[in-house]
Parts: structure tokens; sequence; C-alpha cells
């Protein structure tokens, strides 16, 4: 299977896997990312997975008895009901809240921050249809969507393998040290075709973490039938919000009931 050329220049993630304390947040300080590969269990992986397609076939979008073969004509990945309809089957599942609860994430944060996290910052499953460019993500940052403090990081995690041509994730190097940009009137960045965006080829159990102000976009889902599917979850410290220090309300533009708080929208991760 050929690989896929990206409309944009990438280079390799860097691998902080093994990195001690120190060295992570000083690595975090500096990229705005932190990339971990084999952080997470499979399994936990693969058992949100196995429910996202569950939802997936039941609303049939998928080609009944597959692992992730889109039915032709379907398009996902789009802010429409069927998104709302699937966050709302997905958001309260065990396995959902299984895998944001994992403790190999919250190790990593917690070196990241230099103190203890907690979730509730926002988390959504997604699936993205195959060719179907114009659906991949553009260039944004979550703080454009999520009113907090500047201080919230993102993990994306790949539920699955999902090379490059599938639309895995890519972030923009540095790019949270220069504050929150502005973002067209399609909620996204407009950056110079020169970029050097930092991707890979995910397996199963590798995770992305990310600063909310880092940039970053999806590779375009260029396969011929399969679905991208992904989970990402939010942290802050926490200390935020204690005592009225930070404010609590993630004020974004798409309600979603069931999630907590509502997911950014209508760009996404």
């Amino acid at each position: 299977m050929a690989a896929v050329t990206p409309a944009f220049r990438t280079c390799p993630l860097r691998d902080s896997s093994g990195l001690a304390e120190e060295e992570l947040r000083a690595r975090a300080q500096l990229d705005g990312y932190v990339f971990v590969r084999a952080l997470l269990d499979p399994e936990r992986v693969l058992a949100l997975r196995r429910r996202v397609l569950e939802v997936c076939t039941r609303f049939g979008w998928l080609v009944e008895g597959s692992d992730g073969v889109a039915r032709d004509g379907v398009r996902l990945g789009a802010y429409d009901e069927d998104w709302v309809a699937m966050q709302r089957e997905l958001a309260p599942s065990p396995e959902f809240v299984a895998l944001g609860a994992d403790p190999s994430i919250y190790r990593v944060l917690e070196s990241t921050f230099g103190e203890p996290v907690r979730g509730g910052v926002g988390a959504v499953c997604r699936v993205t249809s195959p060719a179907a460019s114009d659906l991949a993500t553009p260039p944004h940052q979550d703080r454009h969507f999520i009113a907090r403090s500047d201080a919230f990081w993102t993990v994306w995690i790949p539920l699955g393998d999902c090379p490059q041509r599938q639309g895995g994730l890519a972030v923009l190097p540095g790019s949270h040290r220069e504050g929150l940009c502005a973002h067209g009137l399609d909620d996204s960045v407009d950056v110079g075709a020169g970029a050097g965006w930092a991707t890979t080829d995910y397996a199963c159990g590798d995770a992305l973490f990310f600063h909310c102000l880092t940039l970053h976009r999806a590779c375009a889902n260029e396969t011929r039938n399969r679905l991208r599917v992904s989970a990402d979850y939010r942290y802050e410290a926490a200390a935020c919000g204690v005592g009225g220090s930070v404010p609590n309300g993630a004020a974004t533009r798409t309600a979603v009931p069931l999630t907590s708080p509502r997911t950014t929208g209508p760009t996404g991760t």
C-alpha cells in the first residue's frame, strides 16, 4: 500500500517514551506536545474501539461484521445530528470513561504539569470518513473553542493503528508559544505552506498530548473505505476552578449533552 503524501510539509514526532519527569516537562514546555508510544494497554483502547464501531454499525454507517469499513457514500466528520447522536451513545459508556481515566495518562500529565491534574475539560469520540479530504480537521487551537485558562492539555488517542494516510493527527511544534491565534470564519488558522507539521504512523496504544494553544490538524483520510476512529480528552491542573481562581465554564459552539463540559466545535481534533 503506497504511502500518502500530505498536502503540507511534515516531520516525525519526537518520541518522549522513557523520559524522566524533568526531561518530559522541559520537552512539553519547548514543543507544546508530548508523544508517547505504547503508553496505553491496547486492549483498553480496543475495547472502546469496539464500542464505537458497534454504535456506527447500528447507525448504518459500516459494512456489517467489518472492522471499520464504511458503507459507500457515508460521510462522517461534520458536526451534524449524526455526530451528536454518536456522542450521546458513547459519552457515558464504561469503555469511554475508563480510557480517559487511565493512570498512564495521569502520570504523563502530572509530570508535564508538575502537579495533580483532573479531567472534565471536554472529551469526545470521533470517526472520520475515508476519501473525504474536505472533512479533515483544519489547523486550529483548542483554546479558541474552550474558554478556560491557557493551561489545559488534550490527549489524542487513535483507537487502533492509524497511519498518516488514514487521517492521523499532526501538531505544529512550538506554536503554543505564540499565544492565541486569530481564527477565521471557518474557525481555522491560516498557516503558511512552509510550516513543519509533526506527525507519525500511530500504533494502537500510542498517545499524543498537546497544549491548548498548540496548533494541530488532521491528515486527510486517504484510504478507500476505512474510518479513522479516535478519542480525545482534556485535562487541567486539579487546583483550577477551586475557590474561583479559574473560570469553570467551558463555553464552546457545539452543545452536546452528556459531555463535560460541552465539546469543541465546529472543528475538532
